[in-house]
């Protein structure tokens, strides 16, 4: 597998590199997802020899009740995008799941690269459309899906969590609908913002167990100069500090955290024109602390990254 990080570096060294305009692909891509999920044409006429029959679009994109402080439970059809990947040896076993993912198109989920390669093996399984692991009568609709391939991006370099952002490529098209379809890309720069929503099935304290059940909690933004300080001591992660033009700086002042098993999850915002549909703006990358209150966590930002994603999903 680690052949397609040399494809990757490939790829990027042939290819220009993109500017930070929107792309415009990237917001025709989510109006194209939000129609095929959330707009029905409904065809009516009158009961009249020779009446002409016409059509309405019925607009089914609505909001989910607004998060407020605190982990919460998600509901049911909430996170769509949310991915859970892991190992499976052989078909016939359970799979090990270790960390988060967030899905961007029918092919494609969008991940930390630590989690390609973790110390319990590659990444060759993904759950969608799942809500609570040990519940068999929710409402979901999970589905496990194998992996064709992953690829990092070319500047991560283990054990460091700079450019830590990877694409995992499933075997068959998703076929989308209310409980499976893609969070949207950012189309502009998110570091105005001061408010987001974590999502994950990670432990909820250190040396406990991952949950079972999918949790979402609402984070601030943090300054820069905080994460700059704490990572002072992060030297073999973090060498050369923190990075705010590719990372973020995200926490809570109370006990509200990502944690173990959050890792490659998606950090999102509220679309501003869809409220039925989120923005992926970071990937949980790394964890100073799990749940202390005022020690925040590292994020790798997505938008400083969206003309390798468009080139990867163009030819991977």
């Amino acid at each position: 597998m680690k052949i397609w990080r040399l494809f990757s570096q490939l790829i990027v060294s042939l290819a220009c590199v993109f500017g930070q305009q929107p792309d415009m692909d990237v917001v025709g891509s989510c109006s194209r997802y939000k129609k095929s999920v959330f707009e029905e044409r409904i065809e009516f006429g009158f009961l009249l020899p020779g009446a002409s029959i016409e059509s309405r679009i019925i607009d089914n994109c609505r909001s989910y009740t607004p998060l407020i402080v605190g982990g919460h439970p998600a509901q049911p059809r909430e996170f769509p995008h949310m991915a859970r990947l892991g190992r499976r040896p052989d078909p016939s076993s359970r799979a090990d799941w270790f960390c988060g993912g967030v899905l961007i198109s029918e092919r494609f989920v969008l991940t930390a690269a630590h989690c390609l390669e973790s110390e319990r093996g590659e990444v060759n399984v993904v759950r969608l459309g799942e809500l609570d692991f040990d519940s068999l009568d929710e409402d979901a609709a999970p589905r496990d899906y194998m992996v064709a391939g992953y690829i990092a991006h070319p500047g991560y370099e283990d054990p460091q969590f700079y450019h830590d952002i990877g694409l995992v490529k499933l075997t068959e098209a998703v076929v989308f609908d209310l409980y499976k379809h893609p969070a949207c890309l950012p189309f502009q720069d998110e570091r105005s913002s001061d408010s987001f929503i974590a999502v994950g099935w990670g432990s909820t304290g250190l040396a406990l167990k991952p949950s079972a059940q999918l949790l979402k909690v609402k984070l601030q933004r943090y300054g820069n100069w905080v994460c700059k300080k704490l990572l002072t001591r992060q030297v073999e992660e973090f060498p050369r500090g923190f990075d705010g033009n590719n990372q973020l700086c995200v926490g809570s002042e109370m006990a509200q955290d990502t944690c173990n098993g959050d890792s490659g999850g998606p950090l999102l915002m509220y679309h501003r024109e869809y409220p039925c549909m989120y923005v992926v703006v970071g990937i949980t990358s790394a964890g100073l602390s799990c749940g202390s209150p005022g020690i925040p966590g590292i994020y790798t930002r997505v938008y400083p990254y969206l003309g390798w994603i468009a080139r990867t999903l163009a030819t991977f």
